[in-house]
């Protein structure tokens, strides 16, 4: 395989390794071979390289060795690796550690260097067969491998049931011989003398003879195309034998045709092992949009039914649940469609990884007739392929269909303006700015009883107060048309008290003139605004509804009172708060008999706080 020669190699940054002949290496002295092999030491497990890879730095290592430490690194956290030579630090990753390039001449120079040593060991055993035989030997027969110890193989002729190992072998003979059946059935005289006789190698273990199947003392020589069966030369006699007329083929050439159909089989395989791959990956990147485009929708129809909440509360609630379930159904079907697709494709990779196992199985076959004899493996192969074929077709179909019809991507998409429209539609009077439709006004209030002056109004200022420690509550003449009013609520200097406790103050409406000790949204009668205990609420006959803590004072309240066409009250509100600077707007729809005639505006001020109208309307 390799000859008597000189060859250059380079196998480290740096380092220069010289092979020469069989006779050269053996008159080097040991200590060349201890730096030749010093050389050819992999750095981490101080043994002869195997499977050298080449690192970034172009200093080489072990694969296992490598992937070793890679393991040990990740374990702790670590994505970087340490040459062991230089100590340069560099990323590689597990995913790349398959792109490493395969040092090629360090490894040919390792596997030479072993023969080399192998060779020499070789030579310095007696050949000696005793003293009445001599052997016919050559300088080529010094450089066929001789196979190692662990590779046992029998002699031929023993005829015990324990034969001895195999020690030499007959080339004209083709025959293994122990010593002792060596003398016995091969003398060296007559026409044995000519015999080449020589110690055994691996390619007498590996390279086995084939019979013919009808003929079995004839060994195959040909190979019959027809039938992809491996004959001799009795099969194609003609009139004779059965193969004959058949198409022939010569051993090379059949092997060379059989092994093209393996090979192109295998490129078949694995280009459509790719392409179905990279349909999972974009499938599995749509399917993560899917999902994407769902969470965003849903986050963007949550956000907007809070917002809505407040004023729409059951409308709302169903327009959101039929549209999350559309979105849901076109999502859950869409996953379906692509995990569908996805499964069928790994199912055909699975079958096309079973037959590239089969080719690679024939391919690892290195002899001509061992490959031969497995030839009618290949046909069902390539038919096995074909279909598939036809299967990746199909799929691919599907996948282009799957990918250019993305009408459940749009439709979630468009699922927030859906929502939105449908809410609109459907709540009409909640939408649109209604100051234009009322009339603003400073509500006209009559002063509650005081001694002596029952019907002195109580307006100092156009401000709102109470007196003593009880809240007061103020009633204001009735509206018969659309309105709206704003009042400011400020911290009352004369007292100085938490404002967090308590109930503090409320704005509102209702169907009748309240008692001054009544307060406003705490009976049947009258919706309002109202602060208690530091938080701001929509309340009606006591039930509170929670609508945004209150910071600090100044604030204002802002409320309309418009009748729709359905004869409807709809109450709307709006707060500001001073520190926060942001706008709270609330709207209830009052499906009361009662307001349909006439509505009060009312006020509930404490003492700890004081209300004050504009001063221009």
């Amino acid at each position: 395989m390799w000859g008597a020669y000189s060859s250059t190699a380079t196998v480290e940054e740096g380092c220069v390794v010289h092979l020469r002949s069989d006779s050269a290496v053996t008159d080097t002295p040991d200590l060349t071979y201890d730096m030749m092999e010093d050389e050819l030491t992999c750095p981490v497990c101080l043994e002869l390289f195997a499977d050298p890879l080449m690192l970034p730095c172009s200093h080489s290592i072990c694969k296992k060795c490598l992937q070793d430490i890679l393991d040990n690194r990740l374990k702790l956290g670590k994505e970087d690796v340490e040459c062991p030579s230089c100590r340069k630090s560099m990323a590689v990753a597990n995913e790349k550690l398959v792109s490493l390039p395969k040092n090629l001449a360090l490894e040919n120079i390792v596997f030479r260097f072993q023969e080399i040593q192998s060779s020499n060991l070789t030579k310095s055993k007696s050949l000696d067969l005793g003293t009445n035989f001599q052997l016919n030997t050559s300088s080529d027969d010094c450089d066929v491998p001789v196979f190692p110890e662990y590779m046992s193989k029998d002699c031929g002729l023993c005829d015990s049931k324990s034969p001895a190992k195999a020690t030499w072998f007959c080339q004209q003979c083709s025959v293994l011989y122990c010593q002792k059946c060596l003398q016995t059935y091969h003398p060296k005289r007559g026409p044995l003398t000519h015999h080449r006789v020589r110690k055994p190698s691996k390619v007498e273990v590996e390279e086995k003879p084939v019979f013919c199947r009808d003929h079995d003392s004839e060994t195959t020589s040909i190979f019959c195309d027809t039938c992809k069966v491996l004959v001799c030369h009795l099969c194609v006699c003609e009139g004779v034998g059965k193969h004959s007329g058949h198409k022939i083929l010569a051993l090379d050439a059949a092997w060379k045709h059989l092994r093209e159909s393996v090979v192109h089989s295998k490129e078949r395989l694995e280009s459509m092992m790719t392409n179905l791959t990279e349909q999972n990956t974009r499938l599995d990147e749509v399917t993560d949009e899917i999902e994407l485009l769902h969470k965003l929708a849903r986050e963007k129809i949550e956000r907007q039914h809070r917002r809505l909440l407040l004023e729409v509360t059951q409308a709302l609630d169903l327009q959101k649940e039929v549209v999350l379930a559309s979105i849901g159904k076109q999502q859950s079907q869409a996953s379906l469609q692509y995990h569908s697709q996805c499964d069928a494709n790994k199912a055909l990779v699975k079958s096309m990884e079973s037959l590239a196992e089969a080719c690679k199985k024939l391919l690892d076959e290195e002899h001509t007739k061992e490959l031969l004899q497995k030839a009618k493996d290949v046909s069902p192969i390539v038919t096995k392929v074909d279909q598939l074929s036809k299967d990746t077709q199909s799929r691919d179909a599907s996948f282009k269909s799957l990918i250019t019809h993305q009408s459940a991507q749009q439709d979630i998409r468009t699922s927030v303006l859906r929502f939105r429209s449908l809410a609109f539609d459907s709540l009409k009077c909640f939408t649109g700015d209604d100051s234009e439709k009322c009339v603003s006004l400073v509500p006209t209030i009559r002063s509650v009883a005081s001694p002596g002056k029952s019907d002195a109004p109580r307006v100092q200022n156009k401000s709102l107060i109470t007196w003593g420690f009880n809240s007061t509550t103020f009633t204001a003449e009735k509206l018969e048309e659309n309105s709206l009013w704003t009042i400011t609520i400020e911290k009352n200097t004369n007292q100085i008290r938490d404002i967090k406790t308590g109930y503090l103050f409320g704005v509102g409406i209702s169907s009748e003139v309240l008692n001054y000790k009544d307060q406003v949204g705490m009976s049947k009668r009258s919706y309002a605004v109202v602060c208690s205990n530091g938080n701001l609420h929509f309340s009606h006959n006591g039930k509170m509804e929670t609508l945004m803590p209150l910071d600090t004072l100044p604030m204002s309240v802002t409320v309309s009172a418009i009748t729709d066409q359905s004869a409807r009250l709809i109450f709307t509100y709006t707060l500001t708060s001073a520190v926060w600077g942001d706008t709270l707007v609330g709207k209830r729809i009052i499906e009361d008999e009662a307001f349909k005639d006439c509505y009060h505006p009312v006020f509930t001020v404490s003492h700890r706080v004081k209300m004050q109208f504009p001063t221009h309307v």
